[in-house]
């Protein structure tokens, strides 16, 4: 479908294999991935495996989590995209971004990016993001972009999990 999305700052491209050493930086974070069901990739064939799944989603639907780069430096920020969820209803909106990017804007921005790609792709589907109970500044971010809660919540490997639905405009 579409090669790149790009933002003000941003350019997101579909993982290559080749990304693995610089997504390990932020993938083996544990603060990073503190809210993320399963934790941080504790090997860098974890990170190679967990791309080759991005990878495989990416041929099989035509979107998936993304690497994000500067667009100016070229710097690997942290990674964002759609993804289908194990219960292959509904599609997820998600965004993980290496620490010292945090606070700076970047989530929101590609996230928006993302949004603008599935309006124009997907218009009739909804769009859902799943978040962890205790990751307050995620549900702030998704508020801000218009999800709401929903009452529902799912379990991923066996972290119960806050459903948010997308409001559309």
């Amino acid at each position: 479908m579409t090669s790149s999305i790009e933002t003000k700052r941003t350019i997101l491209r579909p993982f290559e294999a080749s990304d693995a050493e610089e997504a390990f930086a932020w993938f083996s974070d544990p603060e990073v991935m503190r809210f993320i069901p399963g934790g941080e990739d504790r090997s860098i064939e974890d990170t190679q495996r967990r791309i080759a799944r991005y990878r495989a989603h990416e041929a099989e639907h035509g979107f998936s989590k993304w690497i994000i780069h500067h667009r100016e430096t070229g710097e690997a920020l942290g990674d964002a995209g759609l993804y289908h969820l194990p219960d292959g209803k509904r599609i997820e909106l998600g965004y993980r971004l290496a620490r010292v990017h945090w606070g700076k804007g970047y989530a929101i921005e590609v996230a928006r990016g993302w949004l603008d790609w599935f309006d124009a792709h997907l218009p009739d589907r909804p769009l859902f993001a799943d978040v962890h109970p205790d990751h307050l500044r995620s549900q702030r971010l998704l508020e801000r972009l218009s999800f709401r809660r929903t009452d529902e919540t799912i379990e991923v490997n066996s972290v119960t999990m806050l459903i948010y639905r997308h409001v559309t405009r």
